[in-house]
This record gives C-alpha cells, structure tokens and sequence, in this order.
C-alpha cells in the first residue's frame, strides 16, 4: 500500500506541476512587474511540488552575499533536487543557467527573462560565447551566478563529473566559485520514477574557491578541485540523512 500511495503522490505532483507549468510561465511574462515577482511564482510551484511528494528543504552553509560575485556550481540528480534548487534558492542568486529545453515551455523564454534566467544553447558555439560574455560581465558587476556542473540531472546516487563551465566563467570573472550540493533527491524520487517517498533533500553551501589569477587553460583542473569537494559534502550529507531517518 506505501508504495501505491508514494507512486500516487510522485505522479499526481508530476501532472500538476506540468499542466500548471504553461499558466504560471504565462502569469510571469505578462503580469510581473521585477525578477522577485517572477521568482516567487516559481517557488511557489515548486514549493507545491515537494509539500505534495512530502518532501522537506533544509539548507545549510553559508551562502554568498550580496554584491560580491561569484558562481555556485551545482550538482543535481533528480527532478526533486530541481524543485528543491526553485522553492529555496533564489534568494541567494541574482541570475540562473537552465537548459534551452525550457524554453520550448509555452511563455518559457519569456519567463525565464523575466526570472534572471539565461537559457543555455546547446550546439552553437557562437551564441554560448555571447551568452557567457554577457554573464561575465554581470559576475564583475557583482552578480551571484548559479551554474549547474554536471550539465544535466545526474540520475544517480552521486556527484557526477562537473564540466568546465562554471569553471570558465568564474576564471574569466576573477570570482570565487563555490561548491552548492544538493542530497537527498535521489533518496525522495529517483530520476524516471513517479514514487516519491517522504523525505528530506539536504542543501549546502560549500566554502568558496578562489580563482585569482588563474588562466583559462586551469578550468578543467578547477571544476575537478569543485567536484572532489561537492563529493566529500555529498558523502558527509548522505550519512546525516541516513542518521536521521
């Protein structure tokens, strides 16, 4: 019976978020008036999501500050790590990286402008290179950039390899990037299934890494210092997930 009833849960929340999904993009585009109207919507959502799943957010760490630039680069590795990142996060970022997938969303594009979120392109090296130009340059203004390190939903029980991107960025901004990891998702609802079990999805903040004075030739050896980090801080909250269930 617990597994029917989780299975109902995961998937009730699914079909809800998805068919809410073009109404709340549609209210962000049209009725906003600034990013915090239009990331509240999206929290909310999200929010919506997780208490349906019976999942709770915990965050720890020290997040970044105000004014001073950096990147947050993040490991996921289901769907819930995502709603987890959109009912608790915004209010330590000031801009976002997504997937250009979101955009294909009715009112996705817009939304996303309207939320501080810079839709990736895949395959045209042209448009990246603008696109990274113009969050550099938002980094040395003193943006909070959240940049996600494995490049898509790792789908296991771990911290998949971080790409060099978020690396990039911040080598390129002369800002410090931080390890952000997120726990728990895997444990809630593993990518692919509709159950959801009730739970908890642990995020921390790592301390931050100092990227003064190296060149663009150190990024990959950068995001291997991030990844081994979010590693140990994955590790150290799985084990405090498991004493508290």
């Amino acid at each position: 019976m617990d597994k029917i009833a989780e299975t109902w849960r995961g998937t009730r929340a699914s079909l809800v978020w998805l068919s809410e999904a073009p109404i709340v993009n549609a209210r962000i585009a049209l009725s906003t008036m600034n990013k915090e109207q239009a990331r509240m919507l999206m929290a909310s959502q999200c929010a919506k999501f997780l208490a349906t799943c019976r999942v709770n957010v915990e965050m720890h760490g020290e997040p970044p500050s105000p004014g001073k630039g950096c990147v947050l680069n993040y490991n996921e590795t289901s769907f819930a790590d995502v709603m987890a990142y959109g009912s608790s996060l915004w209010g330590h970022i000031d801009r976002a990286a997504a997937a250009e997938l979101y955009g294909y969303l009715p009112f996705g594009r817009s939304a996303a402008r309207k939320a501080g979120i810079e839709l990736v392109p895949r395959g045209n090296r042209q448009a990246t290179e603008r696109l990274l130009h113009k969050i550099v340059a938002a980094l040395k203004r003193g943006e909070r950039l959240a940049w996600g390190g494995e490049g898509r939903l790792q789908g296991q029980d771990a911290v998949g390899r971080f790409k060099v991107g978020g690396s990039l960025i911040a080598i390129r901004a002369q800002v410090p990037i931080i390890p952000l990891v997120f726990c728990g998702g895997h444990q809630v609802m593993p990518l692919g299934s509709m159950r959801a079990r009730a739970g908890k999805i642990l995020i921390r903040f790592g301390a931050p890494i100092p990227t003064t004075g190296l060149k663009e030739d150190e990024a990959r050896s950068l995001a291997d210092q991030v990844q081994e980090i979010a590693v140990e801080i994955y590790a150290e909250l799985k084990e405090a997930l498991a004493l508290s269930t």
